[in-house]
């Protein structure tokens, strides 16, 4: 018999409804296929008791938790956040997106002069 592959995986935020009917959001811990059920670590809910818990709720219960674009000084923050950790793919990552994201705005002509850009760049 061939495994059905969940809809969830570790690390998905989600948002939905407990078993006991509480509203809740958190993020995927474990799926269980064969009973249709994910373990969600619960950040934020509507019964204060289970904030900081790990329950286990039915796979239909929850949908995606819609997740906002990062603005250009919330990339800058995370970026020094990359650097503080010394991750050299995470800081490119990010970097590589603030630099596509200040082209947008700027009508897709990046500046070789931003502050963004390393001497060794230019």
């Amino acid at each position: 018999m061939m495994q059905q592959e969940s809809r969830w995986k570790k690390g998905d935020w989600v948002k939905g409804r407990t078993v006991n009917g509480e509203l809740m959001h958190g993020y995927v811990v474990d799926t269980n296929i064969e009973d249709g059920t994910v373990k969600v670590h619960v950040v934020a809910c509507d019964r204060e008791s289970t904030v900081g818990r790990t329950v286990e709720t039915l796979s239909y219960l929850i949908k995606p938790f819609p997740v906002q674009p990062l603005s250009s000084e919330q990339l800058r923050s995370i970026t020094d956040i990359a650097l503080s950790t010394f991750d050299r793919d995470w800081f490119m990552d990010l970097t590589s997106k603030l630099i596509r994201m200040n082209g947008k705005e700027s009508g897709d002509q990046t500046s070789k002069t931003s502050s963004w850009y390393w001497s060794a760049q230019r």
